[in-house]
């Protein structure tokens, strides 16, 4: 009998792995092949003017009228430099002048982004003439407190956005393990959003219940942020890019913020869903396209795992071209087959209240990512490669086992795994997510 093996995208070319013998492979699963748009400046035009229950951009009377371009950051993989002159010239083509336009660069609680960086993610040429900033979620003056939601969310939003006349938010719909898809509102909460706003906000997806909404059109998150961004009272137009598996733009969803949205998010779960029928023991999963860092990277374990038994092994090959990124890792290394045994013994429902004693002070992402990591390592044992991390990235996070090569890691596997194990292959599991026939609606508990 000859050796299985699966050949997977990785770190810019192809990589075989070798599957354990009796190990059974239920299916390799990818992203639907979308093409991509020919002309996307002329796509990005056409989309503003055929918008989702909204005025098209061509027909509105922008003259004197105070406009902010809220756009995503150097974090997210929008290819933006290829279009937003083309957004810019539209709209002034349409009445709007540059001197009444302002850039908002949405970074949340990211860092700050250089001229270089805003230059290379938008144009040098697409912003010249027009003022930019990076949002400050942690300068109090510059964040206007504009009330309270439903769900308990005190609401400071960047000034600038109160004092527009139009809203437009510039960025993509993608697979997100809190908010089910970013994009839409999303550029404003948490994008231009103060810490705290950030914060309790983000709490509406961590829970000792729920920790992943991956696919869920409206989660708790979602409909928090949309009630947040209505008591702005402003007119807002999005324009948000769907991607295929290449990064390549496919389509453009324009229009009013919550209606377009909806309309991209059914684009990107044709895409990127797969429906499956039962759980297996073990899956292979490559990061692509979330390739940027750890963070980027580690969305592919949320994505596959609902796919996996309970105490079942996840395997990642991880791109994270630019190693942890912001990720801070601890000074100390953490023992994983300790953290483990504790977080398992814990259970689900007392790891947030473990996080808070062991990560006091933690700030708003820090403790989100570390609910949804360990709650993923209480769930599946998650074995990582990478080339570009550094070799102690998992001895000082604990949450996985780092391996210094695929064998080491496959031989691994084959003795945590069961001999007869069942397997799921993720080529994209960025981007891909499976969605469970007995599932709750995407939801992992």
């Amino acid at each position: 009998m000859s050796r299985q093996s699966v050949t997977i995208p990785f770190g810019g070319r192809t990589i075989t792995v070798d599957i354990p013998k009796g190990w059974r492979i239920l299916e390799v699963l990818s992203p639907k092949t979308y093409p991509a748009l020919d002309d996307v400046r002329k796509g990005v035009v056409r989309a503003m003017d055929s918008p989702v229950d909204a005025m098209p951009v061509k027909d509105m009377t922008l003259r004197g009228k105070k406009i902010t371009l809220v756009v995503d950051d150097i974090s997210r993989p929008t290819p933006l430099h290829r279009y937003f002159d083309a957004i810019v010239a539209h709209l002034v083509k349409s009445g709007a002048s540059k001197g009444d336009m302002r850039i908002l660069m949405a970074l949340g609680v990211h860092r700050p982004m250089t001229r270089e960086e805003v230059e290379a993610k938008l144009g040098k040429r697409a912003i010249r003439g027009i003022q930019w900033s990076n949002h400050d979620s942690r300068d109090a003056s510059s964040n206007l407190f504009l009330g309270t939601t439903s769900r308990g969310t005190p609401v400071s939003l960047n000034r600038r956005l109160a004092e527009s006349d139009l809203i437009v938010c510039v960025g993509a719909i993608e697979p997100h393990l809190l908010l089910g898809f970013g994009g839409g509102l999303k550029m404003l909460l948490p994008g231009a959003a103060y810490a705290d706003t950030i914060a309790r906000n983000h709490m509406q997806g961590v829970s000792p219940e729920m920790y992943n909404y991956v696919g869920v059109a409206e989660s708790p998150m979602r409909l928090d942020l949309e009630e947040a961004a209505g008591m702005l009272h402003r007119e807002i137009f999005i324009v948000n890019a769907v991607m295929n598996e290449n990064l390549e733009i496919c389509r453009f969803v324009c229009g009013h913020p919550v209606a377009a949205h909806r309309e991209g998010v059914r684009t990107v779960a044709e895409i990127n869903g797969t429906r499956l029928e039962e759980a297996a023991d073990v899956a292979i999963v490559a990061s692509n396209p979330m390739n940027a860092d750890l963070r980027q990277g580690m969305k592919c374990v949320g994505n596959a795992e609902r796919c996996v038994k309970e105490n079942g092994l996840i395997l990642a090959f991880l791109g994270c071209e630019h190693g942890v990124g912001d990720v801070v890792l601890p000074p100390k290394p953490v023992s994983h087959r300790l953290l483990r045994f504790i977080l398992r013994a814990l259970g689900r429902k007392r790891i947030l209240w473990f996080i808070d004693r062991v990560k006091k002070g933690a700030g708003t992402e820090e403790r989100f990512m570390a609910h949804f990591s360990m709650q993923a390592a209480r769930k599946n044992e998650i074995y990582v490669y990478s080339e570009k991390l550094p070799g102690d990235t998992g001895e000082r996070l604990g949450v996985f086992r780092q391996f210094d090569a695929p064998g080491e890691m496959m031989a691994a596997a084959a003795r945590y795994a069961p001999k007869g194990a069942t397997v799921y292959v993720f080529t994209h599991g960025g981007a891909t997510y499976p969605v469970m026939k007995a599932g709750d609606g995407g939801a992992m508990k």
